[in-house]
């Protein structure tokens, strides 16, 4: 797999009331900003739909979030 590369230096990464935004302090909440990410299936029949969101969940997926520059859930 291909790495992806997002540290290109155009995203600055600040500190909010004395909190680092560190992959740990966003994951355990403390880090007071945060996104989520949604995946809206409501009403799909498609059978390809708990796959994928199996897939985003699982190691692999994870390590894509991961390096398109998001925290991954674990």
């Amino acid at each position: 797999m291909e790495e992806i590369n997002t540290k290109d230096g155009e995203i600055k990464h600040i500190a909010i009331n004395g909190v680092d935004p560190t992959k740990e302090n966003i994951q355990n909440g403390s880090y007071p900003v945060i996104d989520e990410f949604f995946a809206v299936t409501a009403g799909s029949n498609n059978p390809n739909t708990a796959p994928l969101l199996d897939w985003i969940q699982s190691e692999q997926g994870q390590k894509i979030v991961e390096q398109t520059g998001y925290v991954p859930v674990n």
